[in-house]
């Protein structure tokens, strides 16, 4: 089975649809469109939207407004003017297109307001069919009235169509909604049962009558194509007969005049051919030009040469064309090349005078002119020239006419006439004096085997319908062909199949209306008849389908005891089959029923006081289940029926079961929890107490458990805990207590008259027991538990004082090494004690400013000058004095205070040193809490960034311990710390883990040897040899070496001698107070400070 695609894909696919849908429709309506062609009579796609929008929801709008901006967009393949698109430059097509597509949208979500408002889907009674005719009618205005204001804002439509466009586009939106929308949901649209049962009723009937009104349509419109074919026909043979008149007289004119050159005289003069030419040129204007050609043969050249100089021109001279139509694009005369020697028919005269740079031009020196003048000359008959070149840019090819003057009698011809003219503006001039400005022509020169088209004004190919005539004009077969443009045939459509059309289409909707009028009331009958039918079968089951549709167990029984009903939870409830309750006995089910009679019982439980009564229920199995009834007494005419409701009560006192275990019992090792100890350890104490007996209450803490955890795992932790759950099981009697505190700490609490020696005992096993390896997933777990025993009533004679000694003799004992056990002691109370109050005055001293800061100075051996100094922490208490640091260094790294007491310390370094300007190196020691925090390098940032002060000279020091601890964190923070620049050292070497390992898993600068190994370094052969070791090492790791507590001139001699690099001690200076150390620092001290 497929995964159905998200909602977003199939929103864009019903939105494409609709688009191609609108598009389609849209475009086969607009061939429909009256001229100017902006708008239609019938407009499907209105309805197709709102149908589509108020059955799917605007989600499907993008789909409109794009299917409207393209049918508005793309031109139909009609002419400019018959388009159903609006013939626009880009840039305006665009915008009206776009116009048009907000106009449709908003028109399709204005009409689904309006119809989710006040028309029901199904569009069944007479209100409802009357507001749809009223929606089809208002609501098409508004893309009428947006989009031809659009138009005619940029252009599109001319101010004058626009109230004709506006009705046209408005009806056809109307009649388009009234359609198209209830022919779409016959196919979509909901209730689908009631749309359905429509397609033979509406569908069908509208679908005919639409086909019927646009075939009648058609078949009307092609009526008035015809008529008006006829009148173009008429106008095109006018056409026709005017062109071949003119070239037939053109033909006279030419002859007559060459017979009457040759009757009176063979000699044509420049005046004489000047009245000649004006006399016909001048009532002719689409005529270029008149010649008179002259023949000129070798023999004569030179003499008629400078006749025409002396007479016509100083500069005259016999030119050659330069090449023909077809393949010069030059129409200068000057171009042309002085042509061979041999005959010549040279132009000796032409009119008008713009065209006498032709003076000179052989006809005889180019192939086509040459053609047409030796037809002429063979014929004596008018010759007309296949095109040729003419003389002026802009004019292109022309044909002219030639006709030769010549006696008769054999002798040669004294000259030729000659007329030009270019086809086009010839044409174009006889169409333009038909009267009739729509034809378009087509002239083919058909008189050589390639046809020749001189003139093309058709924008399709033409077809039988067009007007053929064949032309003759000086020997050559012409052939014309004229069509009405296609804006004529557009404007020339009638409103006659324009009305037939929309009176028809209004008429169809009319009767949609009525049809769907029609089947509304058929449906409304129908389904008033099914509710009826369906609210009578609803009373007949509804008690029936109460029973059986209820969770809980409902019968129904008589006032004899009898069941008369039960629902199917009854059934299930106690094993029986459907239907076989009714007639069994209360008794049967209920045997509380069988001590009294069964309608008491159900009386007196109607009648109770709580709204439940408990009892027990006996299934068809003989097995019992614990059920909760609720009774309520039903008086009838016949007598009274009790409706009993029972609820199985099982799995509720599982869930209190379960909620008690929760919330007495550990969740993870199921012992027992604070809450239950506390309960049980009281009522222990209670009857101990009674017989005078002995307690012992014990405080188990795991030993490093949270190392175990962070190392395997919290899953190898939990595991962990509940085998250490299971051994102590193991160890211990049932009557006695074990809980889980929380963590990893456990509560053992003996019954019975338990001594001390029992106690030990007790400890001692569980001790031995919890120090043997623990095998978990394959892993071999150590741990072990340190134990504190509190005894009742020696120790405490309530839970609250005996678990908070057990708790204190823990922790006695993991201070003596873990693994162990201890008992409480009033001492360890008084240390407790005394412990609460130095943290107390801890918290306080921080507020209070009592900590001070001394520094001891750090000296480079091999010149003894001071070069930096440590940063150590005292506590001057106003009571307890000077507090040395191994007393609260523990205290405040235990109780958290080292945090802000650190970040106090580094703050007063950081000043020390941006107060110093960077003359001496300063030392400040990192507890464990802080290297393993995540607050140290973003403190040791900000107060870089806010001082400006170098972070080398800030040296940070971290000992071996804490940097063993975690030493994969560790390591990350001091590369962190390197790499801001601060120096890194580690302090106390050799006291700790003494591992080698770390100085190269660490990335550090110096190390620090403990005063432990420096003091006996005279005298004990061994701490001499670690030092002088401790020292190589260093050096060869390429880290520096500071020793700590030299006290003596022996010992220096003996670092020197080493090669070691710094030292601090009492040899040199005792910590001192800042300003003390600060006066040292003083421009007349400074030396002194230099020089220990």
């Amino acid at each position: 089975m497929t995964n159905p695609s998200p909602a977003w894909q199939r929103t864009l696919a019903a939105n494409f649809l609709l688009l191609a849908v609108y598009a389609v429709v849209g475009r086969f309506c607009l061939y429909l469109s009256l001229a100017p062609g902006y708008a239609s009579p019938l407009f499907l796609p209105a309805g197709i939207a709102l149908a589509a929008i108020v059955t799917y929801g605007p989600r499907l709008l993008p789909g409109v407004a794009l299917g409207a901006l393209l049918i508005n967009f793309l031109p139909l393949p009609a002419a400019s003017g018959a388009s159903g698109a609006l013939a626009l430059p880009t840039m305006a097509q665009g915008l009206a297109a776009a116009g048009a597509g907000v106009a449709s949208a908003l028109q399709a979500w204005l009409g689904m307001l309006y119809f989710r408002r006040a028309i029901r889907p199904e569009i069944g009674a007479g209100r409802d069919v009357l507001r749809f005719l009223l929606l089809a009618v208002c609501v098409t205005l508004t893309s009428s009235t947006l989009s031809n204001a659009a138009g005619v804002a940029v252009g599109a439509i001319a101010r004058s169509d626009w109230l004709t466009s506006w009705l046209t586009w408005w009806i056809g939106d109307a009649i388009g909604v009234l359609l198209a929308a209830p022919l779409c949901w016959v196919l979509f649209g909901k209730p689908r049962s009631l749309w359905q049962r429509r397609r033979l009723l509406v569908g069908v009937p509208q679908l005919l009558l639409v086909t019927l009104c646009v075939l009648l349509y058609v078949l009307v419109a092609r009526w008035e194509t015809r008529q008006h074919l006829e009148g173009f026909r008429l106008k095109a043979q006018q056409v026709g007969d005017l062109l071949q008149a003119r070239f037939s007289e053109h033909e006279r004119y030419v002859l007559a005049m060459a017979r009457a050159i040759n009757r009176y005289g063979r000699v044509m003069s420049a005046s004489g051919f000047d009245k000649i030419a004006h006399g016909y040129l001048d009532q002719r204007p689409e005529l270029l030009s008149m010649a008179w050609l002259r023949p000129v043969n070798a023999a004569e050249r030179a003499e008629f040469d400078q006749w025409a100089r002396e007479k016509i021109d100083p500069d005259f001279r016999i030119i050659a064309p330069k090449s023909t139509p077809s393949h010069s694009h030059s129409h200068e005369p000057h171009s042309h090349s002085e042509p061979p020697p041999g005959e010549h028919m040279v132009t000796l005269y032409i009119e008008p005078a713009a065209r006498r740079h032709y003076q000179g031009l052989d006809w005889l020196a180019e192939p086509v002119r040459a053609q047409a003048v030796r037809a002429a000359l063979a014929s004596g008959r008018p010759v007309a020239s296949a095109p040729v070149l003419l003389s002026l840019p802009g004019e292109g090819s022309g044909v002219v006419l030639l006709q030769a003057v010549e006696p008769g009698d054999g002798q040669p011809a004294a000259g030729m006439l000659l007329l030009a003219m270019q086809i086009d503006s010839y044409v174009h001039g006889a169409l333009s004096g038909s009267d009739f400005p729509h034809l378009q022509a087509r002239l083919v020169d058909r008189s050589q085997p390639g046809p020749t088209t001189l003139l093309d004004q058709l924008t399709r190919a033409p077809h039988s319908e067009d007007y053929w005539r064949k032309l003759s004009f000086g020997g050559r077969e012409y052939e014309l062909v004229l069509t009405p443009s296609p804006a004529y045939m557009a404007h020339q459509h009638g409103w006659q199949s324009w009305l037939v059309l929309s009176a028809g289409l209004l008429l169809t909707g009319l009767l949609g209306a009525l049809m769907l009028l029609t089947s509304g009331e058929r449906a409304q009958i129908q389904q008033q008849v099914k509710e009826s039918t369906a609210r009578l079968r609803e009373r007949e089951a509804r008690l029936q389908a109460i029973l059986d549709k209820a969770a809980d167990a409902i019968l129904t029984i008589g006032g004899d005891g009898l069941l008369v009903s039960a629902n199917a939870a009854a059934s299930r409830l106690f094993g029986y089959a459907p239907d076989a309750l009714a007639g069994v006995p209360l008794a049967t089910l209920l045997p509380e029923a069988e001590s009294d009679s069964a309608a008491r019982l159900l009386r007196t439980i109607a009648n109770g006081a709580t709204h439940e009564h408990e009892s027990s229920g006996r299934r068809a199995d003989g097995s019992m289940l614990p059920i909760a009834i609720s009774v309520s007494e039903v008086e009838l005419p016949d007598g009274n029926i009790f409706v009993a409701i029972l609820h199985d009560l099982t799995e509720q006192q599982r869930a209190q079961e379960r909620i008690y275990r929760l919330a007495h019992h550990d969740p993870l090792t199921g012992l027992d929890n604070r809450l239950s100890l506390n309960l049980r350890l009281d009522q222990l104490l209670a009857q101990t107490r009674r017989v005078h007996g002995a307690a012992a209450v014990m405080f188990l803490d795991l030993d490093h458990f949270k190392k175990i955890n962070d190392t395997h795992g919290h899953a190898t932790g939990d595991q962990l805990l509940l085998a250490v759950a299971d051994r102590l099981r193991e160890l211990l009697r049932e009557v006695d207590t074990i809980a889980r505190l929380g963590g990893d700490e456990f509560i053992v609490v003996t019954s019975g008259n338990v001594t001390p020696a029992d106690a030990t005992h007790i400890a001692m096993r569980i001790v031995h027991a919890l120090a043997e390896p623990f095998q978990l997933g394959g892993k071999t777990i150590h741990t072990g538990t340190s134990v504190g025993v509190a005894m009742f009533p020696q120790d405490g004679t309530d839970s609250p004082t005996l678990l908070q000694h057990a708790d204190t003799a823990m922790y006695a004992a993991k201070s003596h090494g873990r693994g162990n056990f201890q008992f409480f002691e009033a001492a360890m109370n008084a240390a407790t004690h005394e412990r609460l109050m130095m943290e107390n005055r801890l918290w306080q001293a921080l507020e209070l400013k009592q900590f001070e800061l001394y520094l001891q100075p750090q000296v480079e051996l091999a010149s003894r000058r001071v070069i930096g100094a440590e940063l150590l922490l005292r506590w001057h208490h106003p009571e307890l004095g000077m507090v040395g640091p191994d007393r609260f260094i523990p205290i405040a790294e235990e109780s958290g205070l080292i945090l802000p007491l650190g970040e106090w310390v580094l703050q007063q370094a950081v000043a020390m040193l941006q107060r110093w300007q960077g003359q001496l190196r300063l030392a400040v020691n990192l507890s464990a809490r802080q290297c393993h925090g995540g607050a140290l390098l973003p403190l040791l940032d900000r107060l870089m960034a806010q001082s400006g002060v170098d972070p080398a000279l800030l040296e940070l020091e971290i000992t071996e311990s804490a940097a063993m601890q975690d030493p994969e964190r560790s390591r990350t923070l001091l590369r962190e710390l390197r790499a801001r620049g601060f120096t890194v050292a580690i302090d106390d070497f050799g006291t700790g883990y003494s591992s080698l390992s770390y100085l190269k898993l660490f990335e550090i600068d110096r190390i620090k040897i403990d005063r432990a190994f420096v003091k006996d370094i005279e005298t004990d052969p061994n701490d001499a040899v670690i030092v002088t070791a401790t020292i190589s090492l260093a050096h060869a790791l390429g880290l520096g070496v500071v020793a700590e507590g030299v006290e003596t001139e022996a010992q220096l001699a003996f670092l020197r001698s080493k090669h070691c690099n710094e030292a601090q001690g009492y040899l040199f200076a005792r910590p001192m107070p800042v300003g003390e150390f600060e006066n040292l620092l003083q421009p007349g001290n400074l030396d002194q400070a230099h020089r220990a």
